[in-house]
């Protein structure tokens, strides 16, 4: 069935009540003159293990804020906002870094790798990023962006299965539908970086403390690197990716397919990383000598998620109750909203992945899937450029021709969710990105070089000053007498269940280690 003859169905329907939403956004700790914190976590924040909504990722000073699950994008941004807040008030002169791309380094900086406490589970998570920093270096590691989370419920996937009259179980269908949207937005993800990079340039002190092979340019003479035409160093080659993992090929076709790839990569040795050892003076340097450490090194822009029990895998959690929801990864931070993300962006990603479950595609093809990773890179790096092409599954046009014929589709999306709501915001939406795609000027990437060319402005100036601005009006905003209850109950007993898990270790971490690796093995 096509995508007009399965809203035709779902005329009666309303599909945007079935849309649920979360966002983890990442932001680096720094002083108010932009260096990266030497601090620890901060107590008043709760424990970075247990914590439900304020944890670290790889350091001590990359926070990590996770929202809970919310049908109304409105209330999910005024919950990103408060825990803002909350964290402001509570890490003293410290600011938020509000880019993707990290702050300035000086030689010799230490960024100090997230303690999670002496329980198996603790060590673990440490362990695993103490081997990201010896394979990937660190300083890869202090870029943020934003997950942005997605799901419809099961009364949807009832509904769509019927209209299909697939005799699938519920789990099945629903994973099978995921699985088919993942791979329309593998086809269809330079769109993220081309409308929501923010990252364009970056400090030269990254490279200097990363050095790669680049051809960046100079766009100014005061150590601000950039691409001619970039959207996001974050999704290029030079930011979170790993050229190591270039010859692990993930099959989307299905999720028993995606499984077992991933997990092949998970137990094959690594000749690169096996030079680096496992153990030295007692003291773990990775979690294991293998392609990938655990599921979650595979920087992918998508991935099929399922909250997972205690100790349990993510791909065991997959294969044993389906895919629960779609992780977008792509989404840089948005430089100009203080918490990093817009209702503008999250109405499109509404409409683009709603696109992406609706429209049936064919199964993965290798070497397509190879070009829409290149699309991804070329957007990153020149996508304002007047030259590029994209392959588009069968051919190579621009950007500009692809979107519009998308964007033609997207209509039929727009329109329902608005019919739905008695309103326009959906169409306002795309007219007002349909205006990006056809004039770059509108992009924020554009908008930043264009900022700092006017004011004469490094990268690094230029973000730490909006940075300072953000952080010091969030910090200034009045808490809600419910949020600032909620989130310090959440601090003190987010502590006690770290002390609560620390006590209840029976086996040695060793033992540990051993318990959780055996789920791969099939």
């Amino acid at each position: 069935m096509n995508i007009q003859e399965i809203l035709k169905e779902l005329s009666t329907y309303k599909i945007g009540r079935e849309i649920n939403r979360g966002i983890e956004r990442e932001a680096l700790r720094v002083t108010p003159d932009g260096r990266i914190s030497k601090k620890k976590h901060p107590e008043k924040l709760g424990s970075a293990l247990t914590h439900p909504f304020i944890t670290t990722d790889y350091s001590e000073a990359l926070l990590e804020f996770v929202t809970p699950v919310f049908n109304d994008p409105k209330k999910l941004l005024d919950f990103l906002r408060q825990i803002h807040i909350f964290t402001l008030k509570n890490i003293g002169e410290e600011i938020l870094w509000n880019n993707s791309m990290p702050c300035f380094f000086k030689e010799g900086d230490e960024i100090p790798i997230a303690d999670y406490g002496k329980s198996n589970v603790g060590k673990m998570k440490s362990i695993y990023r103490e081997g990201l920093k010896h394979r990937y270096g660190d300083v890869m590691q202090s870029i943020s962006g934003i997950h942005f989370n997605i799901s419809l419920s099961d009364h949807f996937f009832s509904k769509l299965r019927k209209i299909k009259k697939n005799k699938n179980s519920l789990q099945e269908f629903r994973s099978m539908e995921y699985m088919k949207s993942i791979r329309n937005i593998h086809k269809h993800s330079w769109m993220i970086p081309y409308f929501f990079g923010s990252s364009p340039a970056i400090c030269k002190s990254f490279i200097t403390k990363h050095p790669v092979e680049n051809d960046l340019i100079n766009f100014d003479e005061k150590g601000t690197l950039t691409f001619e035409g970039a959207t996001t160093l974050r999704l290029s080659d030079l930011g979170y990716t790993n050229s190591e993992q270039d010859e692990i090929t993930i099959c989307y076709n299905s999720i028993h397919s995606y499984v077992k790839r991933l997990r092949k990569a998970i137990t094959e040795e690594s000749p690169v990383f096996k030079k680096i050892g496992m153990i030295d003076n007692g003291k773990y340097k990775q979690l294991n000598t293998n392609k990938l450490q655990l599921e979650n090194e595979y920087y992918a822009t998508v991935r099929p998620k399922r909250r997972i029990h205690t100790g349990e895998s993510p791909t065991s959690a997959l294969l044993d109750r389906g895919i629960e929801y779609i992780e977008l990864r792509s989404v840089d931070v948005n430089t100009y909203s203080p918490v990093g993300l817009e209702l503008d962006q999250i109405l499109f990603l509404d409409i683009f992945i709603l696109y992406c479950l609706l429209t049936e595609n064919e199964e993965q093809v290798p070497e397509n899937a190879l070009k829409y990773r290149e699309n991804i890179e070329k957007v990153a790096r020149n996508g304002r450029s007047s030259d590029i092409s994209l392959f588009n599954g069968i051919d190579f046009e621009t950007p500009t021709l692809i979107g519009n014929k998308l964007f033609d589709q997207f209509e039929l999306i727009a329109k329902k969710l608005d019919n739905e709501k008695q309103c326009t915001e959906y169409m306002d939406v795309l007219t007002l990105y349909r205006l990006k795609l056809n004039d770059k000027n509108g992009l924020n990437s554009s908008r930043q070089l264009n900022e700092m060319k006017s004011n004469d402005e490094t990268f690094y100036r230029n973000v730490l000053n909006r940075s300072n601005q953000f952080s010091k009006s969030l910090k200034n905003e009045k808490l809600s007498d419910v949020f600032k209850e909620e989130f310090a109950a959440h601090a003190l007993e987010s502590h006690v269940r770290q002390s609560k898990i620390e006590d209840s270790d029976k086996i040695s971490f060793e033992e540990y280690l051993k318990a959780y690796f055996q789920q791969n093995e099939y």
